[in-house]
Order: structure tokens, then sequence, then C-alpha cells
């Protein structure tokens, strides 16, 4: 068949010279919609194009999702959601500048944070991480905070290492641009700010979906189905992948239910059902904690069109001086309708999951949880 190739004829470097000789047939999606076509007409190059793709695909630099999702792949689009104030903006910062010291370019639309947030949040997490380092002899470290550092209050805890961090960002961080938003924001600006960006980018991330203004006289829940179907066509036409930020409803006081549900989204009969990945994140009440700065974290994956929605919700331990995930996590299974939570036993851990490690003891519900504290 006609653009066929053997495993022998492949190679990194053909692998490289198509992407960007075929820029141009992986943004226009034309000749496979709108009309019928035979089969053999639609596979006939398929696997040059799935080897494109694969070459283009992106991690997401988190123990679980790597394993799970496998990867981020040109087309997806990742709807990421979680109650206010639970980390949402720290996780997909981690995803967006770990792919961006690994030389990805990123564009990351702040469309809640004010300017120049979240290079001072990536800043403050890199000096955190030095003063916290195992070999560090920094006195009074545990007296550093972001609130504090923004009022300059903790240079003499971390003030050694700013050119060290400067130089750092410098020089790995240059792939990594931010859009700030303005007085008005609406999706038609988003779809024209990414269509001009996607030649030079390998990821874009929108934080969030409640921040694009929506027409006056719209209603609210199909406004925002217009404008994530309107991200996800441009995302289509420029064949590169969106990780889609967006609030949870929030939770009723007499609900039980330990992680959200795909309901949970806000607008979620119009938004769910257009992503390619729905994932979400909520506070885990059922692991005890030796350190304040340990902050367990549920991770649940309520949608993948490519393998199908998973039984298994995991534990990660998100690190609050460093605003990072450990590089392991637990998995394990909602009992009791949904409100308690049981890891798996070691014989029935999933083939994919190689970072899976069991906790060192059950998991214990701690004798007070304050309710509405977030991490």
């Amino acid at each position: 068949m006609e653009g066929c190739v053997s495993d022998e004829d492949y190679s990194a470097e053909r692998v490289e010279r198509e992407a960007v000789e075929n820029e141009a047939s992986l943004i226009d999606q034309n000749e496979h919609v709108g009309k019928f076509a035979a089969a053999p007409t639609r596979l006939d190059g398929e696997l040059d194009e799935r080897r494109l793709n694969a070459s283009r695909a992106l991690k997401y630099h988190n123990a679980f999702l790597d394993d799970c999702l496998r990867a981020l792949l040109p087309n997806d689009l990742v709807l990421l959601g979680a109650p206010t104030g639970l980390g949402k903006t720290d996780l997909a910062m981690n995803i967006a500048t770990t792919n961006a010291v690994n030389g990805k370019r990123v564009h990351y639309f702040a469309l809640e944070a004010e300017p120049r947030e979240l290079e001072r949040r990536t800043k403050f997490a890199l000096l955190s991480g030095l003063c916290y380092a195992k070999d560090s002899k920094v006195s009074n470290r545990e007296k550093m905070n972001y609130a504090d550092w923004l009022l300059g209050k903790c240079e003499d805890i971390c003030g050694r290492f700013n050119a060290r961090v400067d130089a750092h960002i410098a020089k790995s961080m240059g792939t990594f641009n931010t859009f700030y938003r303005g007085n008005s924001f609406n999706a038609k600006d988003l779809e024209k700010h990414i269509i001009a960006a996607h030649k030079s980018t390998d990821l874009i991330v929108v934080d969030h979906l409640h921040y694009i203004d929506n027409r006056e006289d719209a209603n609210e829940a199909s406004a925002l189905g217009e404008t994530v179907k309107t991200i996800r066509d441009v995302a289509l036409n420029v064949g590169k992948p969106v990780l889609l930020i967006a609030h949870l409803r929030k939770k009723e006081s007499n609900s039980k239910r330990l992680v959200p549900t795909i309901d949970d989204f806000h607008g979620s009969s119009n938004i769910t059902k257009i992503c390619t990945h729905a994932i979400t994140i909520e506070r885990c009440s059922v692991v005890e904690t030796a350190n304040w700065w340990q902050s367990p974290t549920f991770f649940s994956v309520l949608k993948d069109r490519r393998s199908g929605a998973l039984p298994y919700v995991a534990v990660m331990e998100f690190d609050r001086r460093t605003k990072s995930y450990a590089g392991y996590y637990t998995l394990g299974k909602l009992t009791k309708g949904s409100s308690d939570w049981e890891q798996i036993k070691i014989d029935d851990k999933p083939e994919w999951a190689i970072n899976h490690k069991p906790l060192a003891a059950p998991p214990v519900l701690p004798v007070a949880v304050q309710e509405g504290w977030r991490q």
C-alpha cells in the first residue's frame, strides 16, 4: 500500500523530516471528513501517520498519568477538573514547565492569573526545592512560603539561590510562553491566538475554561459547550494537544463521595462528551501523613477515549513545599458506594502500572479532617 514503510526503513531522521513536510496535511482535516470513503482508502498511509503522531507524543511528566494514559497526542483535548483551590494550576504547570525544560514548546493561556504570576510561582518552587534539598544547609527553611516570599521576607532564606534559579530558567525555559488576558477574552480570541501560535508550539494549556467570556445573552451551560467545541475544533485543525482546565461543581455538604464524577464538571453535559480525556483531582482524606508538607491527592481518569474509563483511583503525594508530585502512586478502588477507598492487592496490579507503590500501612481516616481545606 502506498505510503507504508517497513520498520527497517523507518528512522528517527525520517520521522523528523516528515514532521516538517507533513505539517500542512496534519492541519488540513478536510480530506478525511464530510464525505464517505471506503476503508482501504481511509487506511492508505495510516501507518506513516500513526508513526508521525507517535513521534510528536508528549509526556505528562506525572507518574500516574504517564502510566495510565501513555502520552499526550496531537489532536488530544484533555479536560482537567478539581474543586476550587485544590491545585489544578499546580498540576497544569508541572505538565507544562517540565515539557518546556525537556525542549518542548508550550503556550500557556493564564486566564485567571495576574501578569508574571506563573513565572513567579515557577521561580518560588525552584527556590524552595533548593532550600529543601537533602544536602542543603539552609536554616529557617521551614519559614519559606509563597506569601512572605512575594513580600520580600524570605531573601535571608533563599536569596543565595536567586542567580542560580534565574540562570536555570533562562537556559531551560525559553520555550515556555505565557499569555495573560486583558479586560475581555472570548472563545474567538482564544481561537485566533491558538491559530497564530500553532506552528511554533507543541502543547497548548488553557487555564481555565470558566474565565473565557460568554455572550451576555447565552445560557451558561450551552455557552460552555460552544466554547469547548470551538477549542476542540481548533485543536483538530492545528493538530496540537490542548490541556483545558475546568472548575467542578461545589460538593454537597451531605455527600460522602471521596472523588468527583464526570457529572461534577460545571456544564458537564456539554463539555465532557467533547474531550478525549477527562481527569479529576481531589484531596485525599483517607491517608495519614507524617509531615505538614505531604498532601495525598486522589487522581481519577473518568474518560479515556482510547482505552475507556478506569476502575481505579490513584493516590499521589503532593509536596506543598515544591508544588510537585512524587514519582510514584498507589492504585486503589472505591468501595462502600464511593465513600471509602482500598488499595489494590499486589497480584491485581495492571500491567501498565509500572510506578504503582503499595502504601506501607492501610489507609486510615484521620480523627479530624478540616472540611474545605485545600492544598
